[in-house]
């Protein structure tokens, strides 16, 4: 059964460490949006809160938990998505305190929260408006409210309902824990301990479940609506698999996760929580059996489940859906904390392991990932030689460290703010026509909020017959570095573009140039 501590555990130094790391990253390692889906999100959110039906046909607005949140914090202070950010922030801070509530030791608790605070991709989410990074909170509370289960049945059978509910309403990925319940029902039983908890949850998934299903039927005519938009919201690109020979397909559901899970930096949380699943799930432990079905089923999913039900098409492991691995894998790193760091004989397997991941990153050429996991392990392995305390040490700054640069990096590759103010002394120039690459265009609403006459003055670079008919007599050209990194596809976009102009007769009157914003100001020829 659970361990009750003191009431006082709020006030514990590790739990607001943890938590003013998060808030500084927050604060300073912010760099801007991803000029994709996060601009649906911030924009839909907003309207949501005024009023406006913002249900469609459009699959991701019935992801209701993904914006509803973020909406009600533009609302609050303001349109912005630094404003909408702060659900994130929130949704972590509150995932932070149930790791530590649920966490019995102070020295598991101070593990846990550190390789929480410290993964890169978790960071770098942090400051963005996604449904991922809510749903860090509705995974990790889901086997948190199981744990209980046994002291309070019938609250924590209500809650782990609208865990999954609100979940699924965030993004549909939760449902890798839709079979959580089912193996919890088989363990009690297994345990002879079945009770009143499970009674109560399948009572309240029935009703809840007709009462979503019924307000689609209500409100479509069809309850399986939801199924049905994001079926036709699938479309066939690089990142399907159903479409691809059969190679590709063995390759995705075979070793591929493996490199994906060592390229994003996901390789050494998830060893590191290998001893704690192992033994949670030989001998029922609480809370650490708990959490080693939920990380098992959410591994399981992500490793082959399809995101189809008419073929069968396994998820793309974008790093940002991994991220509601994170709170699950700092918890039972947390709880195998004795084991992997203590035990020489579990402490050299796990030095193996990360060994493992450390060869392969040098196979595929990720010698950063390489370097790290071998510095890693080496510390590790070397307990026996240093102190605990001064191994410990170096341990949490490898952690700390990557964590921190990952911000700087971003800041160096993006150069945010600057190109916002390279936009901004654009727009007052006052030109009928600025050309932007297109996901500038595309994220508008949130780069030049309330400002109607400035968006409509941006012009995206792909629309060649549109602009040649338009054909203005001057126009600036605001080519926005980045574009190279995060959205390759459209460099012959730019290539074309300039070739057009070329072709139209243009001459450039004014360059600037620096690392991160290309503006160049156009005349007609012979004018």
């Amino acid at each position: 059964m659970i361990q009750h501590k003191s009431s006082t555990w709020f006030q514990s130094p590790i739990l607001w460490s943890g938590a003013i790391f998060l808030c500084a990253f927050w604060y300073w390692g912010y760099d801007g949006i991803t000029f994709s889906d996060d601009v649906y999100y911030i924009t839909t959110g907003h309207a949501f809160w005024q009023g406006n039906d913002v249900l469609s046909d459009y699959h991701f607005s019935s992801r209701f938990g993904s914006y509803i949140f973020s909406g009600l914090m533009t609302f609050l202070f303001g349109f912005s998505d630094r404003a909408g950010s702060l659900a994130s922030l929130f949704a972590y801070l509150v995932t932070l305190f149930l790791i530590v509530k649920i966490v019995p030791k102070k020295r598991q608790q101070f593990w846990a929260v550190i390789f929480f605070v410290t993964q890169v991709y978790l960071l770098h989410f942090l400051t963005k408006v996604y449904p991922d990074s809510l749903l860090v909170f509705w995974a990790i509370l889901i086997p948190f409210v199981a744990s209980y289960r046994h002291v309070h049945p019938i609250t924590s059978s209500f809650l782990l309902v609208i865990a999954l509910l609100m979940g699924f309403m965030t993004k549909e990925t939760i449902v890798f824990l839709f079979p959580f319940p089912l193996f919890i029902l088989f363990l009690d039983w297994k345990s002879k301990l079945l009770g009143k908890f499970h009674l109560y949850f399948g009572v309240l998934s029935i009703c809840f479940s007709i009462l979503y299903l019924g307000y689609y039927w209500w409100e479509f005519g069809d309850p399986f609506f939801r199924i049905q938009s994001v079926h036709q919201g699938h479309y066939i690109s690089e990142y399907t698999f159903f479409d691809k020979d059969l190679s590709s397909m063995l390759w995705r559901i075979s070793f591929s996760p493996l490199l994906t899970f060592i390229e994003r930096g996901y390789w050494l949380w998830i060893i590191l929580s290998i001893p704690a699943i192992f033994t949670g799930l030989k001998k029922y432990e609480n809370i650490k059996t708990e959490f080693a079905i939920a990380i098992c089923c959410m591994l399981a999913g992500f490793w082959w489940m399809t995101t189809s039900l008419e073929y069968y098409n396994p998820l793309y492991l974008n790093p940002r859906h991994l991220i509601i691995l994170v709170p699950l894998l700092a918890v039972l790193i947390g709880l195998g904390a004795s084991s992997w760091l203590d035990d020489p004989k579990t402490r050299n397997i796990t030095v193996a392991m990360i060994l493992v991941g450390s060869f392969l990153g040098m196979a595929i050429g990720d010698w950063k990932q390489a370097v790290f996991l071998s510095v890693f392990a080496s510390v590790l392995w070397s307990r026996d030689i240093w102190k605990g305390t001064f191994q410990q040490a170096i341990l949490v700054i490898l952690l700390v460290v990557p964590a921190i640069y990952s911000a700087r990096y971003q800041h160096q590759l993006k150069g945010y703010d600057h190109f916002k103010n390279s936009l901004e002394d654009a727009l007052r120039s006052e030109e009928e026509v600025i050309v932007v690459n297109n996901f500038v265009e595309f994220s508008k609403e949130v780069l030049l909020p309330f400002q109607p006459e400035h968006q409509a003055s941006l012009f995206p670079i792909e629309r060649l017959n549109e602009f040649e008919e338009l054909a203005p007599e001057k126009f600036t050209l605001i080519i926005y570095s980045y574009y190279k990194h995060a959205y390759p596809k459209e460099i012959p976009d730019v290539v074309d573009f300039l070739d057009l102009v070329e072709e139209m007769g243009y001459e450039v009157i004014e360059e600037k140039e620096d690392r991160w914003v290309k503006v160049f100001r156009f005349l007609e020829g012979g004018k």
